[in-house]
């Protein structure tokens, strides 16, 4: 879909058309799940975040300022209902025991850092659009991949 087409898509999702609603959401579908399991490491409560997401999304796509906003204002939801559910698990494990390391090395990672890290391996996002969905900024973007370099024992983020 090109920008013209985008643009318009979102107009018709903002007047109320489920169906360019929907066009949009596929668009983005993929990144918001993997987002949601990678940062959550569970099934059901991805499918929560993502759905929970979408209903607001359908709500308010026709107040966004600007057909651009879109994307941002969905990850930007994600990410706060990310960051709520994480708050919901306090100290309890999230991880089963059939994970692979690198998923239990995720795991130290604190909520954010995890989320931020997730979005940029698994969502392929940048470090800009990072900053414009979790309200961080870019240098506080870039801080936390590379403290999860270590953490994850990689060789290099970006």
């Amino acid at each position: 879909m090109d920008k013209k087409e985008y643009r318009e898509t979102v107009s018709m999702a903002a007047n109320g058309d489920a169906k360019a609603f929907s066009r949009l959401y596929e668009m983005i579908s993929r990144e918001m799940y993997y987002t949601a399991f990678y940062s959550l490491a569970d099934d059901a409560d991805a499918i929560e975040a993502v759905s929970g997401t979408i209903r607001d999304g359908f709500k308010a796509v026709g107040r966004l300022r600007s057909e651009a906003a879109f994307r941002v204002f969905m990850m930007k939801t994600l990410f706060a209902r990310i960051k709520m559910r994480l708050r919901e698990y306090g100290s309890e494990d999230v991880l089963d025991e059939e994970q692979p390391e690198i998923k239990y090395r995720l795991f130290e990672l604190d909520g954010v850092d995890r989320i931020c890290t997730v979005m940029y391996i698994a969502g392929k996002f940048t470090i800009e659009d990072i900053s414009a969905f979790s309200g961080l900024m870019k240098g506080n973007v870039k801080k936390r991949l590379n403290k999860s370099v270590n953490i994850l024992e990689l060789d290099q983020i970006y």
